[in-house]
């Protein structure tokens, strides 16, 4: 069993301390060595299960300034409680750089793409993350099918702009990026007969680009939508 780092254990934070015990009580070593074993490293891990996650935000609403004390702290839970408490409509541009800064791995990106870049609308900071890292671009790609699927209000904004990007997000040829690309093209033509057509043709386009990669996702979301109908 691990306790708090040793750094927390005389905080004077108790929110911190309080939310941090919570989930340590929730520990799993052997989720945290099968995370480890599949890739998921480079934080410290209690190996806390979503759902346990999930329970414990809700514990506690929504709390913008712990969220912004957890979130830069090296560990798992802790980032993925910061992006599940985070308010969407407070955030400034150092939060979005502190949420930037926490996606370093596919847990990371999956989560905070879910949990909050999917409630924001600026497409300047999916521009940011689309020019990152492949965890950034990851994110921004499931942020965009999250932001559709759970029809949030700027999701048509943000389909746009997947629709403009799609060029850069392809080339940059990322094969963790090839199943999200298509879910996420899906999920946007599912909106209107316009969004179809849209993602068709841009579908038919790839097709004809000169990479393998790019004609991959092509003939997937073509072969996809064929089998709807």
């Amino acid at each position: 069993m691990f306790g708090l780092p040793i750094h927390l254990q005389h905080t004077d934070d108790a929110e911190l301390k309080r939310i941090l015990q919570q989930t340590i009580m929730l520990q799993n070593g052997m989720v945290a060595s099968q995370m480890a074993r599949s890739g998921v490293r480079g934080l410290m891990n209690y190996g806390v299960a979503l759902p346990d996650l999930r329970r414990i935000a809700a514990e506690w609403g929504t709390n913008h300034e712990l969220a912004r004390r957890l979130c830069p702290l090296s560990i798992r839970e802790a980032r993925i409680l910061a992006s599940m408490l985070f308010d969407a409509n407070k955030l400034t541009d150092s939060d979005l750089a502190l949420i930037s800064d926490s996606i370093t791995n596919l847990d990371m990106a999956e989560s905070f793409a879910q949990n909050i870049v999917s409630k924001i609308a600026d497409c300047n900071f999916f521009s940011q993350l689309a020019n990152g890292d492949k965890w950034h671009l990851l994110t921004a790609i499931h942020a965009v099918g999250w932001a559709v699927v759970q029809h949030r209000q700027h999701s048509v904004i943000l389909s746009d702009w997947f629709a403009d990007n799609i060029e850069l997000i392809v080339n940059q040829n990322i094969a963790e990026t090839m199943r999200p690309i298509v879910s996420t093209m899906t999920a946007i033509a599912d909106i209107s007969e316009t969004k179809e057509l849209t993602m068709g043709n841009i579908a038919q386009k790839l097709q004809s680009a000169p990479s393998d990669f790019a004609q991959s996702i092509g003939n997937q979301f073509i072969q996809l939508r064929q089998n709807d109908f």
